[in-house]
């Protein structure tokens, strides 16, 4: 922790400090096998068992595979969790006296945050690669450049969720909490994102059809809820606000576009969110850290 003591630091972005905190985060991974454990067992439950059990159900989802459909949302849940669980670890670092030794440090804390911010969002891609290790399995290839804009658009999730589990757990009082946060914050997020089922469109059908409200009105009317062996399927209007509200539904959805060349989504949304809220969340987190200090 040399690097962290110097007094002689003014500048706000030190290097050092941002490749101290980022290493610590990557070794607290590589010590903790139950997050590797987590990452598979969620990816073979989702993935594989209900992938493949309701996939039986659903012939197919926009002309996808239901393991294919849900294959982005399995890597966004191993983002959330692992983003998450490295965040809240700030809570154990404050328990035991470290967090205390950095902040009253010279260190600037623009440094600590990005240090401990893409440290979580490097752990958050290794955990989000897990459900690539089964995607011949399931059908769904990949070229090496939108491998690597997939993992462009991970880590720009695991930053912007690392982030926002700062300013969580700049509140909270103990590490016990977490379970709350699991519960409260990651299944909304996952759920509320298109995950498991679409926006909109034909569910056993092939292809996409995007009806006028009015057709699809009339076609209710008269008891039409099927349009050639397809279920034809859009939200209610709350649970629509619910989901373009979610900032995790526009990452999930470039990554259904690199991962399957489908989206549901105009594309300059999807790019506008995903610049723009890890720029919002790593500021909000400096903040929240700074704060910390204060106190």
């Amino acid at each position: 922790m040399k690097a962290l003591t110097s007094p002689t630091r003014t500048f706000p972005l030190e290097p050092a400090v941002v490749w101290v905190m980022w290493r610590r985060e990557l070794l607290r991974y590589a010590r903790d096998r139950s997050q590797v454990f987590g990452g598979f067992s969620r990816t073979v439950l989702w993935l594989i068992i209900l992938g493949f059990g309701l996939g039986a159900s659903f012939r197919d989802i926009e002309g996808y595979t239901y393991a294919q459909y849900i294959f982005p949302g399995v890597i966004t849940l191993n983002i959330l969790f692992a983003a998450l669980q490295s965040a809240v670890a700030l809570v154990w670092d404050r328990e035991v006296g470290l967090l205390r030794e950095v902040l009253v440090s010279p260190a600037p804390m623009l440094s600590v945050a990005l240090g401990k911010l893409l440290g979580g969002a490097s752990v958050a891609v290794v955990q989000g690669s897990i459900p690539l290790l089964f995607a011949p399995l399931i059908g769904v290839s990949f070229s090496l450049g939108s491998l690597l804009l997939a993992w462009g658009v991970m880590a720009l999730l695991g930053l912007s969720v690392t982030g926002f589990g700062v300013v969580l757990a700049s509140r909270m009082a103990t590490f016990e909490g977490f379970g709350s946060i699991s519960n409260g914050v990651i299944q909304p997020l996952y759920f509320l994102s298109g995950s498991i089922f679409p926006l909109k469109g034909i569910i056993g059908g092939v292809g996409f059809l995007d009806l006028p409200d009015t057709l699809r009105q009339e076609l209710e009317r008269l008891g039409i809820h099927t349009i050639g062996g397809g279920w034809v399927v859009q939200l209610p209007v709350w649970l629509q606000v619910l989901v373009y509200a979610n900032p995790v539904t526009y990452f999930l959805d470039l990554l259904r576009a690199v991962s399957l060349r489908y989206q549901q989504l105009p594309m300059a949304a999807d790019l506008a969110v995903v610049v723009v809220v890890p720029l919002l969340t790593t500021l909000l987190a400096t903040l929240a850290m700074s704060r910390m200090h204060r106190r």
